[in-house]
Formats: structure tokens, C-alpha cells, sequence
């Protein structure tokens, strides 16, 4: 907990914060989800919104529809790109065994995704349906935003990738649900940003350029 503590407060000493949202939650829910974003990306801090409901699988449509809008709502307030309700979905395990070097994951990941075939909401349910009782949690990132589609990413972890001890205790659960945006590196308190960034392109190696030279 002390780890957590340390890197909630360095965060908030570089200027970033961790958004909620409007719904409130207990504080707990907090805490995970700041340790879920640093076990899973620890390069890369997130806005990240906890969503207090009960996930079951007879609402789950529902709920993927509704935590889309509250995803695109939080880009929506931090990014300065014209963000698309028009959604399409793409899916990619979380893997515990990433690499440390952050630039690394993200063009792998990109590589990745582009082979991916979006799917329409009703296309991905069916694919996280057919898991559903070994999902432990979700995540809904934004992929890439355009004015006229976005691509959802739902970023999942299986109950069955935690250790043979931790299992189960959590085999019962119903998953998880959180949204998050990934704050660049180079980001200036309370300035918007390119939703987009972790694709790469000129502006974030522009970016990166004025961050490592101390110019932004």
C-alpha cells in the first residue's frame, strides 16, 4: 500500500491527476484502479473512471454502451480532437508479460490492432460473451478517434492469468469495468491533448522532441 501511496503522490507532484468522473465511489475502487493502471502500463498514467455498477453478463451490452458514451464524455473533456459516438470495437488480452520500455509496447500494440477487424457492438458482446465467466476485469480505451468513427478497445484480463493461489478467491467475481485515457508524458497541467498520441505521427515526436529538450 505504502508503493501505492508513493506513486499516487509523485503523479500528483508532476501535475497529473486521476479523474473519477461525476459518479462517486468508495475509495477502494479508487485505489484499484490506480494499482490496475500502474500493474498494467507502469510508464503511462491514466484518467481513469472506476464504473460502480454490477457487471452481469444479461446487462452487458448495455453496460459496454453505456461506459463507451462515459469514455468518450472524459476523452472528450481532456482531448481536443472531435471524438465520433460512432463506435466500433476491437479486442486484445492484457498480458502480464509486457516489456518495461513503454514506446516498444505501444508500436507493438498498434501493430497489432491494425491486422483487427472492428466489430459493431453487437459483434463484440458475442466475443466477450463467450468469456465472460473467466473475465476479471475490463477496460474500454479509445484505439483511434475520427470525426467519423472511433475504435474502442477493450482490454481485458482473464481471472486464469493470476497465480493458482489468488484464483480462487476471485473465480466468483463478476469483472471489473473501468474507462481510461492514457495521458501522454509531455502533457502540460490542464492543457488538452491529442487523443490519438499512442498512435504516434509527427506531433508526438514533435512533443517528445520539446519535453526531452525542456522547450514545452
Amino acid at each position: 500500500m505504502n508503493g501505492l501511496r508513493i506513486f499516487i503522490d509523485s503523479a500528483k507532484s508532476l501535475g497529473y491527476c486521476f479523474k473519477q468522473g461525476k459518479e462517486k465511489t468508495k475509495q477502494k475502487n479508487f485505489a484499484t484502479c490506480v494499482a490496475e493502471s500502474k500493474r498494467q502500463f507502469a510508464p503511462v498514467l491514466f484518467i481513469a473512471k472506476p464504473l460502480p455498477h454490477i457487471l452481469k453478463n444479461n446487462n452487458l451490452e448495455h453496460k459496454i454502451s453505456e461506459s463507451t458514451s462515459n469514455l468518450i464524455d472524459m476523452a472528450n473533456d481532456i482531448c481536443w480532437n472531435q471524438i465520433s459516438r460512432n463506435c466500433e470495437y476491437i479486442m486484445s488480452e492484457i498480458n502480464e508479460n509486457i516489456e518495461s520500455d513503454y514506446s516498444k509496447i505501444a508500436k507493438k500494440r498498434k501493430n497489432i490492432n491494425e491486422k483487427k477487424v472492428p466489430k459493431s457492438l453487437n459483434g463484440i458482446i458475442a466475443e466477450l460473451s463467450s468469456i465472460y465467466d473467466n473475465l476479471y476485469d475490463i477496460n474500454l480505451h479509445i484505439h483511434k478517434a475520427q470525426s467519423e468513427r472511433t475504435i474502442i478497445e477493450i482490454r481485458y484480463f482473464l481471472k486464469t492469468s493470476h497465480t493458482e493461489e489468488f484464483y480462487p478467491k476471485i473465480k466468483e467475481n463478476e469483472p471489473m469495468l473501468h474507462c481510461k485515457v492514457a495521458i501522454p508524458p509531455y502533457r502540460i497541467k490542464n492543457k488538452k491533448f491529442d487523443v490519438n498520441w499512442e498512435l504516434g505521427g509527427i506531433r508526438h515526436q514533435w512533443n517528445k522532441f520539446l519535453m526531452k529538450n525542456n522547450l514545452n
